[in-house]
């Protein structure tokens, strides 16, 4: 598992510039240079060094990142940032009650029994047969929407869709620094894979993804790594993009896409949005700023996550759209909870199938 100290070159690198101060949304509303970049790696040098050590405040301070990667895109060095804060918060994490028992609720109740339970009254879609298939990894919210929409689509493009029973992909307990508990995330998807002889797995969810892929770089055997090195994780808009599929919604609809954080591919959402007959897309101005939730863990900060979110709300008002799309179940969240019944969220795909 690679540690705090794996990443010293890394922090060793920043040079200060002050230029994630520009991109990063938590420091546009503290102002305080503790909670960007260049405050992270000064603070964690001194970590390193032994010159401070970890602390309550420090941790919050870590906890603030939402994850976004936009520093990590500005940087003139390159740095990973989300993986040094990731590295940083394990070192918390195993030091800390209050945060070991907040992760066992994560993965025992809330992403486990609560989201298995709705799972208990969402039927699978039985898919058609083709020579082509792909293994459907939905995450939590396949678990509570169901994976029809995925296979009416992947079918109407000639592939066939098996969804197993895959857990949760373990964002929630990486961005926590449960490290271990990110592994054992880990662990199960291969064992879940390993009972298919399929390589290619389709997701719809952002957060999802980015955490499949990032797999390789974070198990602790070598035997996942090189079983990972055969696996093909692809987002469920490669697929209708690269089939060409001419998807029609039966009533005109005029939305508005929430782009999340971890999504690569936008160009292939931002095709779907424009190639769908009877859908008209309006684009929000900064429809690609993080909307202010990193999992669960931003509730604590209510008042910061409220202020990064008024501007992605009134943003949304100025398209004077009624639905605003998306697709993370997190962002789902958040956008729901500022939304005052102001417009309605909706996963982009579950839109999509619904309406055609």
């Amino acid at each position: 598992m690679k540690q705090l100290k794996d990443f010293k070159n890394d922090i060793h690198s920043c040079s200060k510039c002050g230029l994630c101060q520009s991109v990063c949304p938590v420091y546009k509303v503290t102002g305080n240079d503790c909670t960007v970049s260049r405050g992270h790696f000064i603070m964690l040098k001194g970590l390193i060094k032994g010159e401070i050590k970890m602390s309550k405040k420090l941790n919050r301070y870590l906890d603030l990142c939402l994850k976004c990667g936009a520093c990590s895109r500005f940087c003139p060095s390159g740095i990973d940032v989300v993986d040094i804060i990731a590295a940083a918060k394990a070192e918390y994490f195993k030091s800390s009650l209050k945060q070991k028992v907040l992760s066992f609720i994560q993965k025992r109740i809330i992403f486990g029994a609560f989201v298995d339970f709705i799972n208990l009254f969402t039927p699978k879609a039985k898919s058609k047969t083709f020579d082509k298939k792909v293994l459907y990894f939905g995450g939590c919210s396949a678990k509570i929407n169901g994976d029809k929409a995925v296979v009416k689509i992947l079918n109407s493009a000639g592939i066939e869709v098996i969804n197993p029973s895959f857990s949760c992909c373990g964002i929630s307990l990486f961005t926590r620094g449960d490290l271990e508990g990110f592994n054992q995330s880990i662990e199960n998807f291969v064992k879940t894979l390993k009972q298919y002889n399929i390589k290619d797995i389709v997701t719809t969810c952002a957060s999802c993804e980015k955490s499949l892929k990032d797999y390789s770089r974070w198990t602790e055997s070598e035997e996942t790594k090189n079983f990972l090195k055969d696996i093909k994780v692809r987002n469920i808009y490669e697929y209708i993009k690269e089939n060409d599929l001419k998807l029609v919604l039966k009533q005109p609809a005029r939305v508005t896409f929430h782009k999340p954080c971890n999504i690569d591919n936008y160009d292939d959402i931002k095709w779907l949005l424009n190639n769908t007959e009877n859908l008209e897309y309006v684009e929000m101005n900064d429809y690609d700023k993080c909307c202010g939730l990193n999992g669960i863990s931003r509730f604590s900060e209510y008042k910061i996550m409220t202020e990064i979110f008024n501007s992605k709300r009134k943003n949304i008002l100025k398209t004077n759209t009624k639905y605003v799309l998306t697709s993370c179940l997190g962002c789902e969240i958040s956008l729901k909870l500022f939304s005052q019944n102001s417009y309605r969220v909706c996963d982009l795909i579950n839109f999509i199938a619904s309406r055609i």
